[in-house]
């Protein structure tokens, strides 16, 4: 009896971790495709790039030189509206190196670089043959593709941006999905990242090949997503201006001396003359 309890109490366990999971949908919002990290982002569905099926925390799957081990990490998040799938991608990466513009801009697949690889399956979504690969390289900006469907993908109007970070770069990608998108649909999805240095390229992640569409990632197109509301300015302290009190000083005034009388002026004028007078004549007097 203990043992039927503990296998149910297991199954039950499993099954609400798998609903859990399951939960959240990809959330209907028109992000800005600039390599920014829109916050509708964080409220949709998204998953890690070692929480893939088969995928192996802190390995790759491929390596040019041999060595698969990687400290990278990478997390892929999703919105949608009625006519693109948008994927952010933030990847950590603290050796980044450039694999020149030159094989980047001029080879059909210049996947040996610095590069996030999104594969999507969207039409029968159990034939993997019908997978649609859509990448871009950091350096360059340079966005390409291959499968099924990425030709009609990119005259739709498909574009990537990548950006470099303080502790890696971001990916951001608009993929136009031929026919429209509504809600309620599924599609599966995979995420890959390429890792270039001087020993050669780390491919990281999974992709979709013809045997594997039962491992892949499923998103389920849901609600929208409301929009952020810009954060209103403080309003500024209102200052009641006081009118300024000017006092005026009335002017001193001008205090001007009576003039002196002409009378007195000539009878002192005289009297000089006669004290001169008379003191010259006794100068004279005694010589």
């Amino acid at each position: 009896m203990k043992k039927l309890l503990a296998a149910v109490l297991v199954l039950t366990m499993l099954l609400f971790s798998a609903i859990s999971v399951s939960a959240v949908d990809t959330g209907k919002y028109t992000p800005v495709i600039d390599g920014e990290k829109d916050a509708a982002y964080d409220k949709s569905f998204s998953f890690g790039i070692f929480e893939q099926e088969g995928v192996e925390k802190g390995e790759g799957f491929y390596s040019t030189y041999g060595d698969t081990e990687t400290k990278g990490d990478a997390r892929a998040y999703f919105l949608w509206d009625d006519k693109f799938l948008y994927i952010f991608v933030e990847v950590k990466d603290d050796t980044l190196t450039d694999a020149g513009s030159d094989y980047v801009l001029n080879t059909d697949n210049p996947w040996e670089s610095e590069a996030v690889e999104m594969w999507t399956l969207f039409e029968d979504l159990d034939d993997g043959s019908l997978y649609n690969k859509t990448s871009v390289e950091l350096f360059s900006n340079r966005f390409w593709g291959e499968g099924a469907n990425f030709d009609d993908m990119v005259a739709l109007g498909s574009k990537a941006v990548a950006k470099k970070t303080a502790d890696g770069y971001n990916a951001e990608f608009a993929l136009a999905i031929p026919g429209g998108l509504k809600a309620g649909r599924q599609i599966k999805t995979t995420l890959q990242v390429n890792d270039f240095s001087s020993e050669g390229t780390n491919a990281i992640g999974k992709q979709i090949n013809s045997g594997n569409s039962d491992e892949l990632t499923v998103l389920t197109l849901g609600a929208e997503i409301a929009a952020e509301k810009p954060a209103e300015p403080e309003p500024k302290p209102v200052v009641q201006e006081v009118p300024a009190v000017v006092i005026e000083t009335p002017a001193a005034p001008v205090v001007t001396p009576p003039a002196p009388k002409t009378g007195d002026v000539t009878a002192l004028m005289c009297v000089i003359s006669l004290l001169s007078a008379g003191g010259f004549s006794i100068l004279r007097k005694k010589r």
